[in-house]
């Protein structure tokens, strides 16, 4: 399953085993970075990626992916924050993502 800015709040179901993918836009040149808040215990990360379309082209924007892999049945929450790792006033969005894990 994949799971945009746009389905944040969203609840989705899964079954044990299953990856879900959260995809984020980010631009790294402002400073800020998409960081996943503490992961419940039924939700292991696999994969923490940015991918830049043309990573010739300075200055533009990518996606960061989290992969996650669902590891016990549960319901969970699933949260990550647009940050700049200077930055102490938190974050600058947020994004929440309900999982039911059967």
């Amino acid at each position: 399953m994949e799971l945009t800015e746009a389905d944040s709040g969203v609840e989705r179901a899964v079954a044990v085993g299953d990856d879900v993918v959260v995809r984020l836009a980010e631009n790294r040149t402002t400073g800020f970075r998409w960081e996943l808040d503490d992961l419940p215990a039924g939700v292991t990360l696999v994969d923490d990626a940015f991918e830049a379309p043309d990573p010739g082209r300075p200055g533009q924007g990518g996606v960061h992916s989290f992969r996650m892999r669902a590891t016990g049945p549960g319901q969970y929450r699933v949260a990550a924050g647009l940050r700049r790792s200077w930055g102490g006033d938190g974050p600058q969005r947020t994004v929440e993502f309900p999982i039911r894990v059967s």
